[in-house]
């Protein structure tokens, strides 16, 4: 996809969207490890949290149409995802 968006459009759009996909897979790694038992090895409180915290800054930091864009394909993709699950 991203081979595709520097063919298509700017590189540093294709950068940013990139950068903002990276921000988020890591927000949903931080936002995980929040709800990791004692028994799980789970790191100091502040850690996810400023992690979370961190990543949600930056990805807001990134210029609004790269961050609708890329909603955008979240959403796409969450969508797709509950209709697979519901035709099971």
């Amino acid at each position: 996809m991203v081979a595709a968006l520097v063919l298509l459009t700017d590189l540093r759009g294709a950068i940013a969207f990139s950068a903002f996909a990276v921000l988020v897979y890591y927000a949903i790694t931080n936002a995980s490890a929040l709800r990791l038992g004692p028994d799980e090895n789970r790191p100091p409180l502040l850690v996810p949290v400023a992690g979370l915290a961190g990543c949600v800054v930056l990805a807001c930091s990134l210029p609004l149409p790269v961050g609708a864009t890329g909603l955008a394909v979240l959403a796409a993709g969450a969508g797709l995802w509950w209709l697979r699950d519901q035709r099971r």
